[in-house]
């Protein structure tokens, strides 16, 4: 029986986990937290792991069994844990393959070319904090409880803040440790519509949204139209993943050129990925 393992601390990792598990393959997936193995389907072929893990860790765990992939499902802005995956990779000389969100990809959510006009992006939390701070009115945080410190080590006044949050232990207790008292913090899992969202910065009295650019997965468009139509500014964290993919199809295109560099190869479905294992490997 083919064994992957899969990095699924996402909704495509799930989704990826259950699809490759029906079809019979046997899989171990990896997350990060208790409430991520909690969200796994329940499967006979699914072996789940949960902790965080560093390259060394990776390469204990991958050299146990016999895997024919490993699957780097992790979020797009989870980028040092991709790096210790590839690294893990790298030793165990286990074929690489990404599953990587595309977060330009827009659906029905662009209709005119106003939609995301007067959108502000910044390359990291810790500057979009700072402009936060330069700016009156309440402020809706999306991004998530990891990035929280960054966020109140540049807020002064913290009461302006409303902070959505997975409803796990662990980001409840981040929220707590950063001064967030109950009425500001919204632990729910997402994502959401449009509505939910319009509903909830309405409550809330937000004037101002923080987000990540985190694609039609991450319900980033629902976000951002429910935040346009009540007027509000929109701060948004740019997906740290996009420069690393297009560097890494440079050298995907030097390898079909040279034929002599073992490039990892990228997919941004859950159709897609199954397809190339499809391809190569006989369960």
């Amino acid at each position: 029986m083919t064994r992957i393992f899969i990095f699924a601390g996402t909704t495509e990792g799930r989704e990826l986990s259950e699809k490759l598990s029906q079809s019979g393959y046997e899989i171990t997936a990896s997350v990060a937290t208790e409430y991520g193995a909690k969200l796994l389907p329940k499967s006979g072929k699914i072996t789940v792991l949960q902790g965080r893990l560093d390259s060394e860790q990776m390469v204990l765990l991958l050299s146990q069994k016999e895997y024919a992939f490993v699957i780097d499902a992790t979020h797009p802005f989870a980028t040092e844990v991709s790096k210790e995956i590839k690294k893990a990779c790298g030793r165990t000389k286990i074929p690489y393959l990404r599953l990587a969100r595309d977060t330009e990809k827009t659906g029905n959510f662009v209709d005119s070319q106003n939609f995301g006009k007067n959108l502000l992006y910044f390359d990291e939390v810790s500057s979009a904090a700072e402009w936060l701070e330069s700016q009156s009115g309440r402020i809706f945080v999306t991004t998530g409880s990891k990035e929280l410190p960054k966020i109140c080590e540049k807020i002064t006044d913290r009461s302006r803040l409303t902070v959505r949050v997975l409803p796990s232990k662990e980001s409840i207790r981040a929220c707590g440790e950063c001064g967030m008292k109950e009425g500001q913090i919204i632990a729910v899992q997402g994502p959401f519509s449009e509505e939910a969202n319009r509903i909830q910065f309405e409550k809330s009295g937000a004037k101002i949204l923080l987000t990540k650019e985190s694609g039609s997965k991450g319900g980033y468009f629902e976000k951002i139209r429910a935040a346009e139509g009540l007027s509000m500014k929109i701060a948004v964290i740019k997906n740290p993943e996009r420069e690393v993919l297009k560097s890494e199809s440079r050298e995907r295109k030097d390898a079909f050129l040279k034929k002599n560099i073992k490039v990892s190869e990228i997919f941004h479905t859950v159709e897609e990925i199954c397809a190339k294992i499809g391809e190569v490997n006989i369960i």
